[in-house]
């Protein structure tokens, strides 16, 4: 794949959609996209991305009514490309927020992402929750004109000339494993920080789509005495705590947690306007100072600890984050080191009295 020019691919890419439409498209009008054309199955997705109900009339510039658009206040890296996401919440539901940092979705939700690359609309990526126990999630990949996309499965991945992954399933699930319901980023804490927008927890409880909405629905992240923690804090709790480093992924076997819970932001209650401090979150307590419990890292960074306060250069934190090959993290599809967002965390610990 990596030997194909990007025009060799999308035409290659062209075949496979005609071929799927072709499948994937009947003559009922039941179909969530309101394409009249479409049919959806009954399990797993269907292989045309204008009948999954993001679009419609078969263009990538109007979107259905029901959809709402959303950007977390912080947000993954993913190798400099511009993302816009997308929430659909069926009518007469609401999001089981009754507990605050782990959050129920309806069945027949769904959340849409689309990706550009220099410009250019390469992969929209669904998540569907298909009953009580069931997401269906798959990437759909465009071809050169961004007219059409039809569904990946390349149990590889699809790696572009550009050096940009698009991933599988299977490693989307990867890191979605860490949301207390698969989905990533729609989540309290994120959707409530300023630089939200969209579908914000403020507009989200205004539409009355929580059955349990908090009493304050802006919040911003702790600080402390370096006035940077607030900007690292937020970088390592969207690349590092959402996806896996949380009590529900692999913080519970390593005890490295890096997710800053709703509890610690809103206390008992939900009321409180003051939050946690840096120093009491979880993140702190499993970094400052703590010696990594992985012997093998231990070996490959010698002398180095979690967070090494003022020596960012000996904090793992810092130095997996900003490492592409071994021992990288994120650990899988990201090829480029976020230079900016890791600067953020090495600007912090620098400022940390040692």
């Amino acid at each position: 794949m990596q030997s194909h020019t990007l025009r060799e691919h999308f035409r290659a890419l062209g075949a496979v959609v005609v071929a799927a439409l072709a499948s994937s498209c009947g003559t009922s009008p039941t179909a969530s996209s309101g394409d009249a054309a479409c049919v959806v199955p009954d399990t797993g997705l269907p292989t045309d991305v204008f009948c999954t109900g993001l679009y419609t009339n078969r263009s990538t510039a109007t979107f259905r009514a029901d959809v709402m658009p959303y950007t977390p206040g912080v947000t993954l890296w993913s190798d400099g490309a511009e993302k816009h996401r997308y929430l659909y919440i069926p009518k007469g539901t609401t999001i089981d927020t009754t507990n605050l940092d782990a959050w129920k979705f309806p069945v027949g939700t769904k959340a849409w992402k689309e990706f550009r690359v220099d410009g250019a609309l390469i992969e929209t990526r669904l998540f569907w929750k298909r009953n009580e126990t069931t997401w269906e999630s798959g990437t759909y990949i465009w071809d050169a004109t961004a007219a059409n996309a039809t569904l990946n499965t390349d149990p590889h991945g699809v790696i572009l000339p550009s050096g940009y992954e698009i991933p599988t399933a299977k490693d989307c699930d990867k890191c979605h494993h860490g949301g207390a319901d698969r989905l990533l980023g729609v989540e309290a804490v994120a959707l409530a920080l300023p630089a939200a927008t969209g579908a914000t927890l403020a507009s989200l409880a205004e539409k009355g789509l929580l059955s349990a909405p908090p009493a304050r629905t802006a919040v911003s992240l702790p600080e402390d005495e370096t006035g940077k923690a607030a900007a690292a804090l937020g970088y390592l709790h969207a690349n590092c705590g959402m996806p896996c480093h949380s009590t529900r992924g692999l913080g519970d076997e390593t005890k490295l947690v890096l997710r800053i819970r709703a509890g610690e932001i809103w206390p008992a209650g939900g009321t409180s306007s003051n939050g946690a401090s840096v120093a009491t979150t979880d993140l702190a307590v499993s970094t400052m100072g703590v010696a990594p419990t992985t012997a093998a890292v231990a070996h490959a960074f010698p002398g180095a600890l979690r967070i090494t306060p003022g020596a960012h250069d000996k904090s793992l934190v810092w130095l997996v984050s900003h490492l592409r090959g071994n021992y990288q993290m994120p650990p899988l599809v990201s090829h480029r080191v976020d230079e900016a967002g890791t600067q953020s965390v090495a600007s912090w610990i620098d400022a940390l009295s040692p």
